[in-house]
């Protein structure tokens, strides 16, 4: 284990607040990782390293003072101090020591977390879009990992427009590995927000799956759930995990997709594969900062890269009460033939235009979409089209 530039930095500067001296710090091979100028090659510093004595030289027209940095019974680092500061006292030398140890211990105790959290986030991703699981492994691992998949839960996805860019711009001085550090740092604690937002509850898993995008499996709760009766409940959930990244006043815009429950680890992944699809599909058809569900977007998922059959699988989901009714669904696939045009279609259709008004207004009652609205009447249009190509002839 050896110092990186960051560490470095942060020692450094932690020295010149407390003891208000310069400090250098080298690697182990004599090299400055912070101080000026950095990169330079001192001999001195590498004895010090290989011999584990300080040692006096000339560095930088200043008469200046190098030994080992021992940290967990290994030295680390070199640390050097110019004299023409005032004298290095013992003391001065048990106080830099003591304040590099909390630093670097602070360090690797976070670097611990953040490695538990990436296995975490590594695992829901895999579980999320590998091509296939097996759910015994699945859980096997999740109750490892002290994740509780064994209760009904929902995806929501959060897209965080330009958040990466906006950490590796903030620490553009860094290497991209400690970049990635500070990455995992800030996404950790939007997940904390998160978690607390929902009361940390178990069931309430978050993690970053990279890509600006976060994912939230929120439990449901309640008896007897099914895909139709969590709508409400998950659209809350949803509102709610708004409301908590608003407060939190990001820079980024904030978008989410929202998936509907499916059960056991199979319907997970399918609910997460609805967040996705809401996400791509609301964001590019009515732009970012909203929240859009899964039904809402609506048969807009033709812009979407994802099968014929789950398109159809979700046009029969919006318009199965419509499919149902006989005569309101000839009474739609005539006002659509006709243009939008009430007067055509309640001619076409032998009744009165009031009657042909309440059977529209029976069908946005029903399905949530009203074929008046052109954009409402293209959803329709392209769940029809979709159920009835795969429907059997």
């Amino acid at each position: 284990m050896q110092l990186n530039s960051a560490l470095a930095r942060q020692i450094a500067d932690k020295a010149n607040q407390v003891l208000k001296r310069d400090l250098l710090v080298a690697d182990l091979s004599g090299q400055i990782l912070a101080g000026i100028p950095t990169q330079s090659f001192v001999s001195e510093a590498l004895s010090a390293a290989q011999t584990g004595r300080s040692t006096t030289s000339d560095f930088n027209d200043r008469q200046t003072k190098w030994w080992p940095f021992v940290y967990d019974e290994r030295t680390v680092a070199v640390f050097g101090l110019p004299l023409d500061t005032g004298p290095i006292t013992q003391e001065a030398i048990t106080l830099l020591q003591g304040l590099a140890e909390v630093i670097v211990y602070q360090h690797f105790l976070l670097d611990k977390i953040q490695s538990a959290e990436r296995v975490r986030a590594d695992f829901l991703r895999q579980l999320l879009t590998a091509p296939s699981i097996v759910p015994a492994d699945i859980h096997h691992q999740a109750d490892i990992l002290q994740l509780n998949l064994r209760v009904a839960q929902v995806a929501i996805l959060i897209h965080l427009d330009g958040f990466e860019t906006s950490v590796r711009t903030k620490f553009a001085q860094l290497s991209s590995e400690e970049q990635q550090l500070q990455i995992d740092s800030s996404a950790e604690e939007l997940n904390s927000s998160i978690r607390d937002g929902f009361k940390n509850l178990q069931e309430n898993l978050v993690a970053y799956l990279g890509d600006n995008q976060f994912v939230l499996l929120k439990g449901l709760t309640g008896e007897s759930l099914t895909t139709l009766n969590t709508i409400r409940q998950i659209n809350e959930y949803a509102r709610t995990l708004q409301s908590v990244t608003t407060n939190l006043a990001l820079e980024q815009p904030i978008t989410i997709g929202v998936g509907q429950y499916y059960p056991d680890l199979a319907g997970l992944r399918k609910s997460y594969q609805d967040a996705k699809l809401a996400l791509e599909v609301g964001a590019k058809v009515w732009g970012s900062s909203r929240i859009y569900h899964i039904k809402q977007v609506g048969m807009f998922i033709t812009l979407a890269s994802t099968s014929q059959e789950r398109k159809a699988e979700l046009a029969h989901q919006i318009l199965s009460p419509l499919l149902r009714d006989e005569q309101l669904f000839k009474t739609v696939q005539t006002f659509l033939a006709s243009g939008l045009n009430l007067t055509d279609a309640a001619g076409k259709l032998h009744i009165h235009r009031n009657t042909l008004i309440y059977r529209l207004d029976k069908t946005k009652k029903l399905i949530n979409l009203d074929p008046r609205h052109f954009d409402d009447a293209l959803q329709i249009k392209l769940g029809l089209m979709f159920y009835q190509d795969q429907t059997p002839a």
